[in-house]
């Protein structure tokens, strides 16, 4: 008795596949522990007293036996779920424990179950039995395990014995076990269930018996086992078990299914009786198993001599069969011929098998002759046996015996020939063995009946039956077989294994749909048609190397520190050449161009004309700072663009410290050795912290970049953590905000986030705002809720201390809480929203008020993203009118706070009354009068320095609320509220709207009517009323007189028609960008390019004529930088060149003298860094998409007001321009190489569905970017040099999609004979080396000649061209190990058989069937060495005799095609080998064997053997005889002779003619029918 650490006592244990069973020994039941950490659990419905007989480890069965009911019970243990109240209660176990009875066997009185042993094994039909061995009877019963067995549980009859064990034996190779049983006189004896096979005496290392001297076995695993004697202790001995030689275990497999029970069990017992089993060797066990076999059959042999063990193969055999009466008769008894009949059919069986498999062809010559001594046995009842034999050994054939009788032998390869040519009873020539499984209601399964070596054969003869079908149709012949092959299991190596009669017509067949392949094929199947593209694309993503993976490969690290000493400066782009990598913009430097456009850690070059140079030095000075600081607004504006340019292309080492590139805002003088120039920020005149915002965007930039290698893409907490600087920076405030932008803000826990916020940093605060907001969008996270709406004073109670905060914080906390709750369209947030749009901020601070309208405004926008009129539980709020109210104007309303009288003092401030909504939203009129329900404020609004009256201030609440509609009702294509953004028609609607709202309102109307919005300048030219048209041309009085409105009785105000008119152009330009964005769109992207030349030249325009512009410059900067993002949000991540070309030329207008007025602001450097960032977002593998919140972030990020300088954020915060990255997906597309798993161009045609169901197509090359998921129609490769793959995805399962953006790139298959393009660009080089010996290399590609010897060189000049074509296909098309040494060993040399390899190579390259190659050497190696050989023995006999079946089928296969209507194009491309060396071969080695045996005269060796004289093989000096006849397919003499009479006498013909003959004859050949008649008739 044991004790367990398990709360109880047990007294015994076993182990089951739910767990281990424990049962107590006071009587407590029975308890399981599935875990090693779980608690025991008792196991319900089993009842105390039992006692574990057996178990075992793989099953969930167990053998009980119970002392109250004396019975031996089977139960079944189960895990099931726990049924509780309480769904998370600790105390209710996860899963019970249950026992389920499946039968009881009783037991008589005398039965001890301690002293038992158990056991499983199988008897005779391989059901499974549990042994129990009673000691006491001494006997061993078996009990069934299937509670459903026939004939009750107990098996039929028992064994004496008083212990038995399951062991590995006999059928090992089907996972039975037998039984091995110690007897009553102490010996062990092998049982198949209960019958006895034979006796085994284990013997010890030293040879001495232990016959008699056995007591019990135990611990049997497989083949050993562990027996105690009484004497010599206890040894592992090892039964003997299945057969090693793969001739002998192959006719095994087949006897057991053809021989009865107990014949069966005869042959096994004469097996065991002899020295066939343990045999040393593979030939001598085949050697013991054929004399077993005969001596069953009472077929007298030869005794062979027995192999003599040394001592150390005696010491290792521990289990020695002994020799009783059952050894092999030597007799000269009569042959019993049923058997012998039984075991000839089972070799022959075996041996037409073996010919389907160049692996088991080894096996043809024991079978052969084994099969050869049953026939001699047997006598001339299978006299046509003898003669088929020896057509394959080139024996002697005897003359015709008289008493025989007409026999068809089942031969597979002419069968197989049959199919081919169509003839209807193929199937009588087909082993039965083989043929069982194949017809229809089979009775056997045809996956195991006969064996391994018979399924095969009997597979290979289905799919050449099913390669038959459907021939005329390119696609269906291909994928039936590909797919029957795949059902049966048939992968490439087997179809490696098949000869080359049947592998060439296979991959014919197979070649034919690798074009155009179906969808959803299995993974095998694509590989089985020569598509491993195919293959890697549906099958599993361990075979393709993920996009993700492959730039975290090629990215360097974020941490890289550069050497003080160092020439070069880290610039935060130093890493993007190598990023990009050769493929994407293969041909130019434009990547360095960008660059040098937006380093930013380096002086810049600063150049002064000759006028400027002049002067003294202090004068010099001036003029070189005046410079400078143009520069360095420039310079600080640019990392904005770096920022996207750099988005995700770097690896963070979370080892290493992050390093941000310098901000330098330094000079140099190129005239001067480049000396280095300082900004002077200590001037009088400098702006005051103009570095600080420029910080910001510099560490946002370098956040921006990076990103994690691990599989969830965040950086760690620690990492983040440890760069926390000891003091606050802008710098890092901007490197927070970027990773709250790219999610690794959600791994700060709480207290993190507060220390950061308890420095009270400006920068720092809204970094953190945005960037946790961001990193939990649209998530509504509670806790990042409270801590936005801390940072809201308007909403804090009255009891909350009183903080102050900047206005900018203030405004970036409302903008957090729409990114947090985006698309939520939760009701209290909205009614906040509602009610901070128009207020101010907390506090005196007036600076920011426009800002706090503005991030209310696109906050409101972004909780109800998209929602429309369908959002719930929102109508009652008027939210549409309301908003209008804000853009249009009037008297000012109060919306009060929800819950009701605002709490705070602040929200007391407002600038309205104390009045409430009405249930239906009243009119404009309403507002007006007293009576209308709302009583307006009577007391003026006084703000600092502004009186606003009791009207709507227009001027800080319209953006918002133009920005709130247009991102409520984007895409709703709602028309009534889009027409509360009209465009003033009127002098009088200008009056009342600033030109840049209406730059807005025509955004926000676009984004609303979405599917109206067209890439082209008329859509945007109709978007001008006609008061508008033209207003920046000149134009006569007439005609200005003509455009007024007519209702305008006063004076045109041209400078607000011109205003208004240049902002709806840069708004119309605005929603292309955003229609369109990341799309590639050409006529988006002219129509941009148009304007944005348009704009430029009216800019260099103005102040030409000396008087006042009706546009000033920096209106039209504005404009200039509207339509430059937008052109670059369309060609994101493109690196266009023409938009390159353009932004940079932007960007050179810097170059001009210091008093020039260019406009040229901070915010307009900032719009074209930003657009340059966007042309290469994420070192272009990435664009933008255009879903809902992607749009938002985009237009937040464009929006139309820059600062004039750093520090301006009073109408927008600078932070915001970063928004972009929420925008920006991975979409770089790469084409993977199927064979090197690298990347790859290649041409590809991207069809994309635009508005209203229209289609448009782009031809690209790849590395390119993917459009949006919903807009992507098809992919297809059209490149030539690879094969086409098409997907049509709305022909394919939705996950095919989602596969593809997630992997980003699709294997590609390059065509043997092409070179890639990073190779070949042009493709000269390919078709150089494809056309160069073309001619040559053909003329070599044929059979050896009769007339020369072996190594003779009848061709040199065509043999030499053939060699150089072979080795300029393999150098210049294939990297491929295996071709490249065939080509260096086997295609060297001027011989005729270098030359027909090196022509055969070009020739499978050429044909994309290099794995046909193998097939053409063979080929011609046969037919020269049954063409010149004079070697006359067995083995090149028989493997002529093969060549010659491979041979007839390829002919047989070829007039397949020809007969099933193709043209003779469509037949040569089918098959893998021309039809013309086909030809050639089946016509030389036929002129050969003429010439020796079929000269037409009456003594030559086919006309002695037609008459019946047989042939003498020891006469003949080559021995191809046999090989003759296969080749043309001559029957036998009794066949001819029966064909002939029956024929002639259904004719009622009396000669013997052709035409007679022919139809006796009607599946001869007519070839060969000639051939007989000129032989037999001279």
């Amino acid at each position: 008795m044991r004790r367990m650490p398990i709360g109880f006592e047990a007294c015994a244990l076993a182990a089951t596949r739910e767990g281990v069973l424990f049962v107590a020994s006071d009587g407590g039941g029975v308890a399981l522990v599935a875990h090693a950490l779980d608690e025991p659990t008792p196991v319900e419905g089993l009842s105390d007293g039992v006692f574990v007989a057996w178990s075992d480890p793989q099953r969930s069965d167990v053998l009980f036996y119970a002392h109250s009911r004396r019975a031996l019970e089977l139960w079944t243990i189960t895990l099931v779920p726990a049924r509780s109240e309480t769904e998370f209660s600790d105390a209710v176990p996860e899963f019970v424990s249950r026992a389920d009875l499946r039968w009881s066997e009783g037991v008589g009185d005398d039965f001890a179950a301690d002293a038992a042993t158990y056991s499983l094994a199988h008897d005779e039909n391989g059901r499974e039995i549990i042994l129990v061995s009673d000691n006491a009877a001494q006997r061993v019963c078996g009990l069934y395990v299937d509670a459903d067995a026939p004939g009750g549980h107990r098996a039929s009859g028992a064994i004496e014995g008083t212990s038995a064990m399951g062991v590995s034996g006999t059928r090992k190779g089907d996972g039975m076990l037998d039984t091995l049983v110690v007897c009553v006189d102490g010996t062990l004896a092998l049982c198949i269930g209960t019958h006895l096979l034979c006796k085994l005496d284990a013997t010890t290392p030293d040879g001495e018996s232990t016959a008699g001297d056995v007591q019990f076995l135990s611990d049997s695993v497989g083949s050993g086992v562990t027996v105690h004697t009484s004497r010599r202790g206890s040894m592992r001995v090892r039964v003997p078990g299945s057969l090693a030689s793969p001739h002998a275990r192959a006719l095994f497999a087949v006897l057991r299914e053809v021989c009865s029970q107990d014949d069966f069990l005869d042959i096994l017992r004469r097996m065991y009786a002899s020295e066939c089993v343990g045999a040393d060797d593979a030939e001598a066990e085949w050697a013991y198993f054929v004399q077993v076999l005969q001596a069953w059959c009472e077929v007298a042999v030869k005794p062979r001599a027995v192999h003599e063990l040394d001592d150390w193969e005696f010491s290792q055999r521990l289990l020695k069969v002994g020799v009783d009466s059952l050894s092999a008769r030597t007799s000269d008894s009569n042959v019993n011929a049923t058997r012998a009949s039984v075991v000839l059919d089972a070799v022959h069986t075996i041996y037409e098998a073996s010919k389907v498999d160049l692996l088991t062809r080894c096996m043809l010559k024991p079978l052969r002759e084994f099969a050869m001594s049953l026939v001699d046995a047997i006598g001339t009842t299978r006299e046509a046996y003898a003669d088929y034999y020896a057509r394959d050994s080139g024996a002697s054939i005897a003359p015709l015996s008289v008493a025989a009788a007409p026999l068809q032998v089942p031969d597979l390869l002419r069968a197989v020939e049959g199919i081919f040519t169509g003839q209807s009873d193929f199937h009588t020539l087909v082993p039965p063995l083989i043929l069982a499984g194949l017809e229809e209601n089979a009775h056997v399964d045809a996956n195991t009946f006969g064996g391994d070596v018979v399924v095969r054969a009997r597979r290979v003869v289905k799919l050449c039956h099913v390669s038959t079908l459907g021939a005329t149709n390119s696609s269906t012949s291909g994928g039936a077989l590909a797919c029957a092959m795949v059902d049966m299991g048939f992968t490439l190596e087997d179809l490696e294994r098949l000869p080359p009669g049947l592998s060439l017509p296979f991959h014919g067949i197979l070649r034919r749909c690798r074009d155009s392949p179906a969808n959803g094929w299995p993974v095998e199947a694509y590989k089985l048609i020569g598509r491993q593209d195919l293959a890697l694309m549906h099958g599993d993503d361990d075979f393709i190397r993920d996009e993700r993976q492959r730039r975290v490969s090629r990215a360097p690290a974020a941490t890289t520190r550069i050497q003080p000493d160092s020439a070069s400066v880290s610039d935060g782009l130093e890493h993007l050449e190598e990023f990009v990598g050769p493929l994407r913009f293969p041909r130019d430097y434009r990547i360095r161009e960008l660059r040098s456009i937006l380093s930013t850690a380096t002086p810049v070059p600063i150049q002064l004309d000759e006028t400027e140079g002049a002067g003294g030095d202090a004068e010099q000075g001036s003029q070189q700072q005046s410079k400078l600081w143009l520069l360095a607004a420039r310079t600080a504006a640019m990392p904005v663009g770096r920022g996207a340019a750099s988005l995700g292309t770097v690896i963070a080492k979370p080892t290493e410290a992050l390093l941000v590139p310098t901000l330098c805002l330094a000079g140099c003088l190129p005239t001067q050795q480049y000396a280095v120039v300082n900004l002077d920020l200590t001037a009088a005149d400098a702006p005051k912290d103009f570095v600080n915002w420029p910080e910001f965007h510099n560490g946002a930039a370098a956040g921006l970049a990076l990103r994690s290698d691990d599989d969830s893409g965040k950086l760690t907490r620690a990492w983040i953590v440890f760069n926390r600087p000891k003091l606050p920076t802008f710098s890092h405030a901007g490197v927070l905000m970027a990773f709250g932008l790219n999610g690794h803000l959600s791994s700060l826990t709480a207290t993190d986030l507060y220390r950061y916020l308890a420095q009270e940093h400006e920068a720092t605060t809204v970094g953190t705002l945005l960037g946790v907001a961001a990193s939990k969008l649209g998530t509504g996270d509670s806790a990042t809720s409270r801590m936005c709406f801390l940072h809201l004073p308007t909403r804090h109670p009255m009891s909350f201390p009183e903080i102050e905060l900047p206005s900018l914080v203030q405004s970036c906390a409302l903008l957090s809480v729409g990114l947090l709750y985006q698309g939520t369209a939760q009701r209290l947030i909205v009614e906040t929203l509602l009610s901070e749009l128009g207020k101010s901020p907390e506090g005196d601070v007036i600076n920011g008020r426009e800002c706090y309208a503005l991030s209310a405004g696109i906050a409101l926008g972004l909780v109800t993203l998209g929602r429309g009129h369908s959002a719930s539980g929102l109508s009652d709020l008027h939210i549409a009118e309301r908003l209008r109210h804000f853009i249009v104007g009037g008297v000012a309303r109060h919306v009060p706070p929800p819950g009701g009288v605002p709490s705070s003092s602040a929200a007391r401030k407002s600038t309205s009354g104390a009045a409430g909504w009405q249930e239906s939203y009243p009119s404009d009129d309403a507002w007006t009068n007293s009576t209308g329900g709302v009583v307006e404020d009577q007391t003026a609004s006084v703000d600092g320095y502004i009186l606003e009256g009791s009207m709507v201030n227009v001027d800080l609440s319209a953006p918002g609320a133009i920005m709130a509609l247009g991102l409520m009702y984007l895409k709703t294509n709602d028309a009534s509220v889009s027409a509360h953004l009209e465009i003033p028609s009127t002098h009088y609607g200008l009056d009342d709207a600033r030109p840049d709202y209406v730059m807005l309102r025509v955004v926000a109307k676009s984004l609303i009517m979405w599917d109206t919005v067209e890439p082209s300048a008329s859509w945007i030219e109709g978007l001008l009323p006609p008061l508008l048209r033209d207003a920046m041309d000149v134009k006569s009085p007439e005609e200005q007189e003509a455009q007024n409105d007519s209702s305008w009785l006063g004076e045109a105000d041209r400078e607000a028609i011109a205003q208004t008119y240049v902002n709806v152009l840069a708004g119309g330009c605005m929603s292309i960008g955003l229609r369109f964005a990341g799309s590639s769109n050409p006529d988006a992207s002219a129509t941009l390019r148009h304007y944005a030349f348009k704009f430029l030249e009216w800019k260099k325009k103005v102040g030409q004529d000396g008087g006042e512009p009706l546009v000033n410059k920096s209106m039209l900067e504005t404009c200039i930088g509207i339509v430059a993002m937008a052109l670059s949000c369309v060609m994101a991540g493109t690196g266009d060149l023409p938009t390159l070309r353009l932004l940079r030329h932007l960007r050179s207008r810097m170059e001009t003298s210091a008093s020039a007025n260019t406009g040229l602001t901070y915010g307009a450097h900032m719009a074209i860094g930003l657009a340059n960032g966007f042309l290469f977002l994420g070192g272009g593998a990435q664009t933008f998409s255009t879903d809902d919140a992607s749009i938002a972030a985009l237009l937040i990020s464009m929006f139309p007001r820059f600062p004039s300088d750093p520090n301006d954020n009073r109408w927008y915060c600078q932070a915001y321009r970063h928004l972009y990255a929420l925008a920006a997906k991975d979409r770089l597309l790469h084409t993977i190489d199927a064979t090197t798993l690298q990347p790859v161009s290649s041409p590809v045609e991207i069809t994309t569905v635009i508005s209203q169901g229209k289609e448009t197509t782009m031809q690209l090359i790849t590395p390119c970017l993917l459009p949006d998921p919903a807009a992507l129609a098809s992919i297809k490769i059209i490149s030539p040099r690879y094969w086409s793959i098409h997907l049509d995805f709305a022909l394919m399962h939705a996950d095919t999609k989602d596969a593809l953006y997630k992997r980003r790139n699709i294997p590609i298959q390059r065509h043997t004979a092409a070179l890639s393009y990073e190779i070949d660009r042009t493709g000269a080089k390919a078709q150089l080396a494809t056309a160069l010996h073309a001619a040559g290399a053909r003329a070599a590609l044929k059979p050896p000649s009769a007339e020369a010897s072996i190594d003779h060189n009848t061709a040199p000049v065509a043999n030499a061209t053939a060699a150089r074509a072979g080795r300029d296909a393999v150098d210049v098309f294939t990297s491929d190990a295996v071709l490249l040494a065939f080509a260096r060993h086997m295609g060297d040399g001027a011989s005729d058989r270098a030359g027909f390899t090196a022509a055969a190579l070009r020739e499978c390259m050429h044909r994309e069937v290099p794995d046909a190659l193998r097939t053409y050497v063979d080929m011609y190696a046969s037919c020269e060495a049954l063409i010149h050989s004079t070697e006359n023995s067995e083995a090149r006999a028989n493997a002529a005799a093969l060549a010659v079946n491979d041979l007839r089928l390829l002919s047989a296969f070829s007039e397949l095609l020809k007969r099933s209507g193709l043209d003779e194009h469509d037949v040569e491309t089918t098959f893998p080998m021309p039809t013309l060396l086909v030809s050639s071969f089946k016509q030389t080695i036929s002129l050969v064997l003429d010439s020796r045996y079929g000269d037409q005269t009456v003594g030559c060796a086919l006309a002695k053997y037609l008459r019946g004289e047989g042939y003498d093989a020891s006469i003949d000096t080559y021995g191809r005889f046999g090989c003759y006849l296969r080749l043309l397919d001559v029957p036998t003499p009794r066949v001819l002779r029966s064909a002939i009479e029956t024929g002639m006498n259904r004719l009622g013909a009396s000669d013997l003619s052709v035409a007679s003959l022919r139809a006796c004859l009607p599946d001869a050949d007519p070839s060969t029918v000639l051939r007989i008649i000129e032989t037999c008739l001279p």
